[in-house]
This record gives C-alpha cells, structure tokens and sequence, in this order.
C-alpha cells in the first residue's frame, strides 16, 4: 500500500513537473521568435552579439525542457504553443504613437530595455519552478537543467543592466548631434538659396 502511495506521488509529482516544464517551454518559443526579430532589427553591433549569442543559448533551452518532458513519461508532449512574452504594453494611442514617431535610435533603446524585462521575468519563472521542483521531490537530473538555464537568463540580464544605460546615453547623444548636424545643414541650404535668388534678382 504504502509502495502504491509513493507511486502514485511520484507519477502526480511528475504531472505537474511536466505542466510547469511546457509553460517555460511556451515561454522560450516566443523567446526564439522575438529574438530573431530583435537580431534584424536591431542597431548596435554590441547587442546584436549578445543576442545572437543568448539565441543560440535559448534553442538549447528549448531542447532541454523538450528532453526532460520527453523523460518524465507523463504522457503529455512538448508543447508548440508560444507563451505572451511579458513586455509593457502601453495604451494604444500613446503605442502608436511611439511607433510612429520614434527615431531607430530610440526604439532600439525601447526594445533594450523591454530585453531586460523579459530576461528578469524569465530568471524568476526558472527560480520558482526550481523550488516548486525541490518541494515536490521531483527528478534531480530536471532541477540541473532549469538551474542551467536561470543562470544563462541571469547573465544575459545581468549584461543588460549594465550596459544599457551606456548603450541609451550613446544612442542619444548621437542622435542629438545628427539633428544638430541636420539643422546646419539646413541652414547652409537656405542661406545658398537665397544667394542664387539674391543673384539671379540683380541680374534681372
């Protein structure tokens, strides 16, 4: 009897391991898709490195959860689901708004900072399913691996902390300084427009 109790335990205590492991599975499909997006869109070299990188670290991701979804026998299969990615959503006119009048270089500093809201949010989703895990006892070789995978969220977060404000300040100083430029140049246009007016009204 008691050997049909922890039987049962364990089996219930897989069930729910895998539900947990197929939510984070949802949650690094959208991952993969936003990433790819932020890699051709993005316009500082130093962070399309460091998403090219946490991209080929996030399909690593994907295999793990599949792998141990696959081992825990539930019965239930990897999910193709993609999970909602949790980034601010603003009222929709002020999101138009922002899309419409937005400057790359401002967007680029939008998009950065909602990279850190993701990878902030994915570490405590790892960190909590891990301690849900410990509870339940549940299989050590799963715990490894979603420890693997919080501690490649948290360095890439950590990396976009620190370097964010950098990356914003030198994004907008230089956007300042093309519209400086731009106003000279309009400048110059116009004083010379007016020369060739001035010159061609003499001539007359």
């Amino acid at each position: 009897m008691s050997r049909q109790l922890d039987d049962s335990n364990y089996s219930s205590a897989n069930v729910v391991a895998v539900a947990g492991l197929n939510l984070a599975l949802s949650f690094e499909n959208a991952s993969v898709e936003r990433l790819e997006k932020r890699l051709s869109e993005s316009i500082v070299p130093e962070v399309k490195q460091k998403i090219l990188h946490h991209l080929d670290q996030t399909k690593k991701q994907q295999e793990r959860l599949r792998e141990r979804i696959r081992v825990l026998g539930t019965g239930m299969s990897p999910t193709t689901e993609k999970g909602r990615l949790p980034i601010p959503e603003p009222p929709h006119k002020l999101k138009m708004m922002i899309e419409s009048s937005s400057s790359d270089n401002e967007r680029e500093v939008w998009e950065s900072l909602n990279d850190l809201i993701i990878e902030r949010a994915e570490a405590i989703m790892y960190r909590g399913g891990i301690q849900a895990l410990q509870l339940l006892r549940a299989d050590k070789k799963t715990i490894k691996e979603l420890e693997k995978c919080l501690k490649e969220e948290e360095v890439f977060g950590d990396w976009l902390e620190k370097n964010n404000p950098k990356i914003a300040k030198r994004l907008m100083i230089t956007q300042i300084e093309e519209k400086k430029q731009g106003r000279k140049k309009k400048m110059r246009e116009t004083v010379q427009e007016e020369k060739e007016e001035a010159v061609s009204a003499a001539a007359v």
